[in-house]
């Protein structure tokens, strides 16, 4: 499943970064702790439906629609 699919209310677990990935993009989620195992959630959504901001690791971070789309995530329980 991809991040930009996620539902309000809805947890979910990183699983990692689609194949294919421009370089620069995959080394910027590294770094904003998009990590294999992180939990994530939607914190908000602008009043356009993008961006919307995910919260992880205790941190908000906005991404556009199609960025949250290179991110593959599990449900969490």
């Amino acid at each position: 499943m991809k991040l930009s699919n996620l539902a309000i209310g809805e947890k979910a677990i990183i699983q990692g970064i689609e194949r294919g990935c421009p370089a620069e993009v995959h080394q910027r989620f590294l770094d904003l702790g998009f990590v294999h195992g992180a939990e994530i959630y939607i914190h908000n959504i602008s009043p356009l439906k993008d961006p919307v901001a995910y919260s992880i690791y205790n941190t908000i971070i906005s991404l556009r629609r199609e960025d949250a789309e290179r991110v593959l995530v599990t449900l969490a329980n």
